[in-house]
């Protein structure tokens, strides 16, 4: 997760160009954090909104709440909805009233909001569907899931300038993101509701929206979270390519994360269907053809009961498809390596291994040298090609044994289980080599060279370290005075020559 440079957070609290939630949002927003609530103050400040109350009369009356008696009245629809909800509902209806004013050129507003208001739909449906009380709120969390978006363009112009950011995965826009202003629309929006006073619950939801297994959030607030992110990744797939293999990894992380079986996420879609055209009305928006939306459900229920009857009979395949979701968590989105989380657990099992049967163990950092040039030259989306390139190279270079992982940011960090220093001596000079050999390419076809620089560490015999912490910290200092002797070099870590 994106850390917010203070520079930004800055700018956010003083920002007059975006714009702000109107004072029936506030006070809205003052009523649900009240204990003591009751109907005359809520009837009070949703009537202050004739278009708000007309809303609330609709949605009380709709596809949503069609279970419950038909309301002909405000107080009839407040009491049919509860106080709560109610106030949620109504300051959903303000938030994008006033966010879409942000709409203008540049950046695909149809795009963002058809897949805003799909992913309001979805967390309403998953939530009724797991019997929760708090369905409007993740409704409205669901909804505001990447209101960082809207923060980044108006702030940011350029950062989505050349990229058609709706047909990226998320999670390689959140880096593209990084590489630009340091921080991504995540971190961004969930700090931008934290300035709002939105409720604390909310925030934690947007800050996790790309993480369906919400690690890290403890206690209820953790359904909560998923949840949220589920109802982005189930349109995601909706707006994306709707093939086999997508819908059967979306029911299976359903599944996996909420509960719901495949063959019931199928028949969910036909009612995400019935449901949106209301969402469309109530937030002034014609988002989908009618026709399209018959063609997505038909194509998700088939598969999706085809995937249930699959479970049904073969376990195996059911392990398979979790060892694979298993893989997708531990790789970084960009390049393809493994993660940084995936690395240092795997280093804590490969010392303890070497530690037990008394066989060597080597790490390799990676650093890409003058990166940061690189970006500022050609641009960022050269950077991200580089990456990718170096990734590409190292799995070229190892063993199919080794672990090749992103460390963050340009540095990437090598494990190799059963290698020497003479044979980590050896991998530090063909991966220096090979570098020197490739080139990455601008997107206008322009060369881009490529020099490492390396810090090798090996845990034997001759080299003892007390924990996996000092054996990574070695191969640090190492890479420093590769660093701090000229770059394009690998140095071999000596306990003596460290200081």
């Amino acid at each position: 997760m994106s850390q917010m440079p203070d520079h930004i957070l800055q700018r956010l609290r003083t920002c007059t160009n975006f714009p702000t939630p109107p004072p029936v949002a506030m006070r809205v927003l003052q009523l649900a954090q009240n204990p003591d609530i009751d109907l005359a103050k809520v009837a009070d400040a949703v009537s202050a909104d004739p278009a708000i109350a007309a809303k609330v009369m609709r949605i009380a009356n709709s596809a949503m709440y069609a279970r419950r008696r038909q309301s002909t009245n405000l107080r009839q629809a407040l009491i049919t909805l509860g106080l709560n909800a109610t106030l949620t509902l109504a300051l959903s209806f303000t938030l994008v009233q006033v966010l879409k004013k942000t709409t203008t050129g540049g950046f695909d507003f149809q795009a963002y909001w058809r897949r805003t208001v799909l992913s309001a739909a979805w967390g309403k449906l998953l939530a009724s569907e797991l019997g929760r009380r708090d369905a409007e709120e993740i409704f409205l969390g669901s909804l505001l899931q990447d209101l960082g978006m809207l923060v980044v363009f108006k702030l940011w112009p350029e950062v989505y300038e050349g990229i058609a950011p709706f047909k990226i995965e998320h999670p390689r826009i959140c880096q593209h993101e990084q590489n630009c202003i340091g921080t991504d629309h995540r971190a961004i929006g969930s700090a931008l509701l934290g300035i709002w006073n939105m409720p604390a619950n909310l925030v934690q939801a947007v800050q996790h929206s790309h993480d369906q297994s919400a690690a890290g959030v403890e206690g209820d607030e953790k359904a909560f979270v998923r949840i949220v992110a589920m109802s982005g990744e189930l349109s995601d797939v909706w707006l994306g390519a709707r093939n086999d293999v997508t819908l059967r990894r979306v029911g299976q992380q359903t599944h996996k994360y909420l509960g719901i079986q495949p063959h019931r996420l199928g028949e969910m879609f036909d009612l995400v269907k019935e449901q949106l055209p209301v969402a469309e009305e109530l937030f002034q928006m014609e988002l989908y053809d009618a026709t399209q939306l018959q063609d997505i459900t038909d194509a998700a229920r088939e598969t999706l009961m085809v995937h249930n009857l699959i479970l049904a009979k073969s376990k195996v395949q059911l392990e398979e498809e979790n060892s694979e979701l298993k893989t997708e968590n531990v790789r970084d989105p960009l390049t393809n390596a493994h993660n940084r989380r995936y690395f240092e657990e795997s280093l804590v099992r490969e010392f303890d291994s070497a530690s037990k049967h008394g066989w060597p163990l080597s790490v390799v950092f990676v650093d890409l040298d003058k990166f940061k040039q690189i970006n500022d030259g050609y641009g960022h989306q050269a950077g991200d090609t580089i990456l990718q390139t170096v990734a590409q190279l190292l799995r070229d270079t190892l063993r199919d044994s080794d672990i090749v992982a992103r460390y963050g940011g340009d540095e990437f960090v090598l494990l190799l289980p059963g290698v020497d220093a003479a044979k980590a001596d050896g991998v530090g000079t063909r991966v220096c080599q090979e570098a020197r050999l490739r080139k990455a390419q601008t997107a206008d076809g322009r060369p881009v060279g490529i020099t490492l620089s390396l810090g090798i560490a090996t845990f034997d015999s001759q080299n003892r370290f007390d924990c996996p912490k000092s054996l990574l910290a070695a191969a640090d200092s190492a890479l420093y005075k590769s660093k701090e002797n000229g770059r394009d070099r690998y140095t071999c870590y000596e306990p003596d020559r460290a200081a």
